[in-house]
């Protein structure tokens, strides 16, 4: 067990972090549960009305998990047959089968970025991009640059979790070795708790959350190549 006295920091939301978890301890970390981040439904209504026509749009962008599971909480998947679906990688992917829902596209690179630049939309079709209250991207001028007809729809907001000092004592009672932020929103959160571990290595998912903790001060130790949380667990055995 190459890895058992190496602990590491979760800050992603409880709802969010099973999966996280289960990889971590199946290589013997040790884990400290920090949920940084709580998420809840919002424009329910509006969105609802969106797909009463299962044709109202040619294409809905899933930029997450959590945007699929927020838009399905709400819309049936037999209300999008015909619809075109993106996916801005395996994992958001794996989210919407579970849904028994195909991904026709995803791109060669996890990011909204990438996806925006190679999906296959046609002047004036309609696309639907569901999302985060916090979500900025350019993923919308990039598709309007291409003529499509963009819609899209805060479906979810996500809230700090604010601890005491006491809180943060309690939890944080032992030595951290890494800790990992799966969005810019956690790391915010980590600065406005006033947290402050200098001796554990950071682990971000991708380029944009590691973008906010350098305007952040904070010491970006590793990205990986591919952005999901198998991805950060294999930087974080090169790092042990």
């Amino acid at each position: 067990m190459p890895y058992k006295n190496k602990t590491v920091l979760i800050t992603r939301s409880k709802e969010q972090s099973a999966d996280f978890i289960e990889l971590l301890q199946n290589n013997s970390f040790e884990i400290v549960l920090l949920p940084l981040i709580e998420f809840q439904s919002i424009n329910y209504s509006e969105l609802k009305s969106l797909f009463k026509d299962d044709l109202s749009f040619e294409w809905i962008i899933f930029t997450s998990h959590n945007a699929v599971n927020y838009f399905f909480k709400t819309v049936s998947p037999k209300n999008i047959k015909g619809i075109k679906i993106a996916a801005v990688g395996k994992k958001t992917a794996e989210s919407l089968r579970n849904f028994g829902v195909k991904t026709d596209f995803f791109p060669s690179d996890f990011t909204a970025e990438t996806l925006g630049n190679e999906i296959p939309v046609l002047p004036n079709e309609k696309v639907f991009i569901p999302h985060s209250a916090l979500s900025t991207n350019n993923l919308i001028e990039q598709l309007q640059n291409k003529n499509a007809l963009v819609e899209t729809l805060a479906i979810y907001d996500n809230q700090a979790v604010k601890y005491s000092k006491e809180e943060l004592d309690k939890i944080l009672n032992k030595p951290i070795d890494f800790i990992t932020f799966t969005s810019g929103s956690c790391v915010k959160a980590y600065i406005n708790n006033n947290i402050h571990l200098p001796n554990a290595k950071i682990i971000c998912i991708g380029p944009s959350t590691a973008k906010v903790a350098a305007e952040n001060n904070l010491e970006v130790a590793a990205i990986p190549n591919e952005f999901t949380i198998e991805g950060m667990v294999d930087e974080i055995k090169k790092l042990s």
